[in-house]
């Protein structure tokens, strides 16, 4: 039997992160992915620069578009919309995930990590002295292994852990448009609140296509409809669609994050951004801290859990009891409103800032300068600037 110092099941940003970073130390890792790569994976393919500085270093050419210009939008009750926009341009590069993967599992595989794609994991034995993973290719041993097959991957349960709490519905839609169309919307990262009550829509305008979505922290059906009035409202008309639906996991896990030799990450870990419902930039973050307390803790388990849980809390889990708090006001459209129509240009720069990794949700909601800039540079008083000769 193969047995090796890591296992990690899920070959998606965090689990290629997390390999990349254990083999640079010169653990013998092996990276299991149940699906051949590249794979398609349901996803709109939004990477913040935070994210892009957690994630393995990437060529640009990996990226659809490496500067989009991002937007957010609020659809008025009287059918206007409101466009709200940064001192700064939001940085957001936009990807298709089986590229984006493929190349993260590539710089896995450069660092030193053995990748098994086609290899699906069928039951996990988690002992004192080691875990052994069953997979369709035969067994495996490792002493510890890292779990980051989703938030629907059956891992985490095979090594003990319950169901994931409820998540967020989201439909994504990649759409063949023609080229007027292609052209409004390329290289463009556009927002909309509005369309749906606790949610939001996007378009994400790539080299071919464009990637649509909506999501809701309500619903558990009914997004469809939605989604094509959302097009319908923008004048999308597609030549063709491929329709995906997924979960986004918006806890923690009950068990939390680690549990004797097993270490969740990533929405396997249940550690999505509330606000953007966005999970690239802590799953890639998550797999930084995970191999930083494997490396301290020198195999000790007991050692390795503990520092891999209060880098967790500290680094994200922190951060996810402010952005839930702000969640639930943008998911209330009175609120939402009114925080758009008073505040919105100053809040979409501060957002920035913690898209780019500056800030973080914290400091957005307690930071003197942010609310400096909220009571003195207004959206109210931008637009009269604007309008004004």
């Amino acid at each position: 039997m193969e047995t090796f110092d890591v296992a990690i099941v899920g070959a998606g940003p965090a689990g290629a992160t997390a390999a990349w970073a254990l083999a640079r130390t010169g653990r013998r890792v092996v990276l299991l992915e149940k699906q051949r790569l590249p794979r398609y994976k349901t996803c709109g393919g939004g990477v913040l620069t935070r994210a892009r500085a957690w994630l393995p270093p990437l060529a640009d050419d990996v990226f659809e578009c490496v500067d989009a210009r991002a937007s957010l939008q609020l659809l008025r009750a009287d059918g206007t919309t409101l466009e709200c926009a940064p001192d700064e341009p939001i940085p957001v590069a936009l990807a298709m995930r089986a590229t984006l993967d493929h190349a993260l599992a590539d710089a896995a595989a450069r660092a030193g990590a053995v990748l098994r794609d086609g290899h699906a994991v069928l039951a996990v034995d988690a002992g004192r002295e080691h875990v052994e993973l069953a997979t369709d290719r035969g067994r495996l041993r490792a002493d510890f292994l890292v779990v980051a097959d989703g938030a629907t991957g059956p891992t985490a349960r095979f090594a003990g852990w319950s169901a994931p709490h409820g998540g967020v519905a989201a439909l994504e839609w990649e759409l063949d448009v023609d080229a007027a169309t292609l052209a409004r919307f390329t290289a463009h990262a556009r927002f909309d609140f509005g369309d749906v009550d606790s949610g939001y829509a996007w378009v994400f305008g790539k080299r071919e296509r464009l990637s649509v979505g909506i999501l809701s922290t309500r619903r558990s059906g009914g997004l469809a409809p939605l989604l094509e009035r959302y097009l319908e409202r923008l004048a999308i008309r597609p030549t063709r669609v491929e329709r995906h639906g997924y979960v986004i996991p918006l806890a923690p896990r009950r068990e939390g994050v680690a549990r004797g030799r097993v270490l969740l990450v990533g929405d396997a870990a249940g550690l999505a951004d509330p606000v953007l419902a966005e999970g690239i930039s802590h799953a890639a973050l998550g797999a930084r801290l995970a191999a930083r307390a494997l490396d301290e803790g020198r195999g000790h388990v007991d050692v390795s859990a503990r520092i891999y849980r209060e880098l967790v809390e500290v680094e994200i889990g922190r951060e996810l009891v402010w952005a839930r708090r702000l969640a639930r006001v943008l998911h209330r459209p009175a609120l939402r409103a009114w925080l758009f129509e008073r505040f919105g240009d100053p809040f979409v720069t501060a957002m920035g800032s913690v898209a780019a990794g500056r800030s973080g949700y914290r400091q957005l909601l307690f930071d003197p300068r942010h609310y400096w800039r909220l009571f003195h540079g207004s959206s109210v008083t931008r637009e009269k600037a604007r309008r004004s000769p």
